[in-house]
């Protein structure tokens, strides 16, 4: 049943006569005629008595008239809405997070974004590094802040936010803990804490990198979480980012001594080369790069 007949039947039942109707509706009267009679025919009953005088609702069309008004209201309510959520498609914004984003200034950099598009709706998911990236490739995500560990490049458009890069944290009483920086290969004989999902990407990317430095890392078997392991215990070692590194400096328990040479995980922002940004998104893209925290490379 189509609704424009639906609202002609309406205006035809409150003008009672065709031509005053097929005015009011900027149509011909026999194309309003045509329309009222096929949707008689598809009710199969009459609508309206027709004299060459004057035409009148049938008690069929006086029972329908009430269906007809809420049907159409119905559609109108639905186009409403249906619009509402069209503005909000367009200005919102679905972005991922990995790690801690007020550490690396990402909370500022969203108020800051709001102050300047007021009407942006950001959606903020904390994920892992894995899942934000399965979530970028089925379109749940529109862009995420990642740490780079060299493997996004061919799939991935990639602004550069923040530089970033490993340190270690140690024992305040491990005779490494008093050195400005330290090398991954005096580190040989630590055991290490990976805070990471065995086998995720960035767990893989701490394992290399100590691969690289000459040695095959001794791991906690630690069921523990990392507070457990390396604050309580005192007796492991492990690699963490920048963003967390800062808010450990200073802690009664542990020291956090600088890499040398640094091994990066920079922060970027990205999204898939081939997606199609719409015009909020884009916009916080070319925000986060003219916006970027220090100088990565």
């Amino acid at each position: 049943m189509k609704t424009l007949f639906l609202n002609e039947f309406l205006i035809l039942a409150e003008q009672l006569n065709f031509s005053n109707a097929a005015k009011k509706l900027g149509i011909n009267q026999s194309a309003l005629s045509r329309h009222i009679k096929q949707l008689e025919e598809e009710l199969n009953v009459p609508l309206f008595t027709r004299t060459t005088q004057k035409i009148e609702l049938t008690s069929f069309g006086m029972a329908f008239l009430p269906h007809a008004i809420a049907i159409t209201e119905h559609e109108k309510e639905f186009e409403r809405t249906a619009e509402a959520l069209r503005r909000d498609a367009d200005h919102r914004i679905s972005l991922g997070v990995v790690g801690f984003p007020a550490y690396y200034g990402i909370t500022t950099l969203f108020a800051d974004f709001k102050k300047q598009y007021p009407q942006a709706i950001i959606d903020v998911l904390m994920l892992s590094t894995d899942e934000t990236l399965g979530q970028l490739q089925s379109g749940l995500l529109d862009a995420a802040f990642i740490h780079n560990t060299g493997t996004f490049e061919d799939d991935y458009t990639m602004i550069p936010y923040r530089e970033d890069y490993l340190s270690v944290s140690l024992p305040h009483s491990h005779p490494l803990a008093a050195k400005k920086s330290v090398h991954l290969s005096e580190l040989k004989d630590e055991v290490f804490f990976i805070r990471h999902k065995k086998g995720s990407t960035p767990w893989q990317l701490e394992v290399n990198e100590l691969q690289n430095a000459g040695f095959t890392p001794k791991l906690s078997s630690s069921k523990g979480n990392w507070e457990d392991s390396v604050i309580n215990r005192s007796g492991e070692v492990s690699l963490v980012k920048q963003g967390l590194a800062d808010k450990l400096r200073g802690n009664v328990h542990i020291a956090v001594v600088d890499l040398e040479p640094r091994v990066h995980t920079d922060l970027y922002l990205i999204y898939p080369k081939e997606r199609h940004l719409n015009a909020m998104v884009d916009a916080f893209v070319k925000f986060t790069a003219e916006n970027r925290k220090g100088n990565l490379g």
